[in-house]
């Protein structure tokens, strides 16, 4: 009888799990947040998923190898961006757009056309922003690297409950800063699944902390050369603060980023900064639109240590070349002649056109190994060696 009991058991453990994996999809990290999609029903693309978006954006190099998603004449609007640079005019798809990821799938009516390949690279369809969820709740295992889209949720799965504010399709909640002796203050920031940082501090609000003088002495500046969607250079930096709060867990020891730009989304005075995956990656979260929670549980990645760049820049690779897409002025690299715009052909004596992207990035990994680079600047070849070294 135990037998049949325990069979029957094992049968309900199973159907239910089976349930409970209804419906979800896989996702990737690179950074930011990458998710599969189909567009009007046939044309499959790689989106970033974009918590700090609101609705549909198509990159201009997809929409031209897709021409049929395009069927009357496009329209115009003005859009700001991250970077440093005010409204530009971008083009608008005022058709309506099927995008359906897994099983779930919703309308969107406009969709402005970006160049997003600058800064996600070849392989990106575009960004698909807050408007898709459409008062459901998603639900992010960020150990599985799955999500799910659903009307219910298991609040008893979670530590943690944040009430947050809906506005514009964004999400808005506070966060602890305890930057140094004690000294907490309330940052008010944007959820943003686009961000590979910790947290992103707006330029009215990190001059404000410098007015306060609570700012740590180790601070460390850089250059993005494409500061979001709408180009624009981002200027800022980072520095670590002794600890961060969200909800009811402590992290340790984050490393804040900070913006100086006087235009662009960064100039913001209506909040104070982005919160992204550097943080959210260590739980386990589900976000309940309708309602406006977020629900938190800390995963195996809670504990974490955070590391300061330990090369002093960003490069992308793209065919045969890796463009130095941004760079700290303080680090090893910069003092050694790397440049913002660089074009990267060899590392270590191999050409970055025989390595995939994971090889050119593994070059790059143990701190105190030598680098030996090939650069094109002008199209004259120069050759540029430094220490590997963590900044902060």
């Amino acid at each position: 009888m135990k037998k049949i009991l325990l069979l029957i058991q094992l049968v309900l453990l199973t159907f239910f799990s089976c349930i409970s994996q209804e419906n979800e999809v896989k996702f990737e990290k690179d950074r930011s947040f990458y998710i599969y999609a189909i567009i009007n029903d046939s044309i499959k693309g790689r989106f970033v998923f974009d918590t700090g978006a609101s609705g549909l954006y198509l990159d201009s190099a997809f929409v031209e190898r897709h021409g049929s998603i395009i069927k009357s004449n496009l329209d115009t609007a003005k859009m700001r961006g991250a970077g440093a640079t005010g409204f530009r005019q971008v083009l608008l798809i005022k058709d309506t757009i099927r995008v359906m990821v897994g099983s779930y799938n919703h309308n969107f009516t406009v969709s402005p056309i970006l160049k997003l390949t600058d800064i996600n690279g070849e392989n990106i369809a575009g960004i698909i922003g807050n408007e898709f969820i459409n008062n459901k709740i998603l639900i992010i295992d960020n150990e599985r690297l799955v999500l799910k889209i659903d009307s219910g949720i298991n609040p008893k799965k979670y530590n943690s409950i944040i009430p947050f504010k809906y506005s514009d399709e964004r999400i808005y909640f506070p966060v602890e800063l305890n930057i140094k002796d004690n000294q907490a203050i309330t940052a008010y920031l944007l959820m943003d699944l686009g961000c590979a940082d910790a947290v992103i501090l707006n330029t009215p609000y990190f001059n404000s902390l410098k007015l306060q003088n609570i700012l740590p002495q180790n601070i460390v500046y850089y250059t993005i050369l494409f500061g979001g969607a709408l180009g624009g250079n981002f200027n800022g930096g980072d520095f670590r603060i002794t600890s961060l709060k969200l909800g009811n867990s402590l992290i340790s020891n984050p490393i804040i980023s900070f913006s100086e730009d006087t235009l662009g989304a960064f100039s913001n005075t209506d909040y104070d900064g982005l919160i992204g995956n550097e943080v959210l990656d260590r739980y386990n979260y589900a976000i309940d639109y309708y309602n406006q929670k977020l629900y938190l549980i800390e995963n195996s990645k809670s504990g974490k240590v955070f590391k300061s760049s330990l090369t002093g820049f960003y490069a992308m690779k793209k065919n045969d070349i890796a463009t130095v897409m941004s760079i700290y002025y303080q680090s090893e690299a910069y003092k050694s002649g790397i440049r913002l715009g660089d074009s990267i052909v060899s590392i270590n004596n191999k050409k970055v056109k025989d390595l995939s992207e994971q090889e050119f990035k593994d070059e790059m990994k143990e701190e105190g190994k030598q680098v030996k680079l090939t650069i094109l600047r002008n199209k004259k070849p120069i050759e540029i060696s430094f220490y590997l070294k963590y900044l902060l």
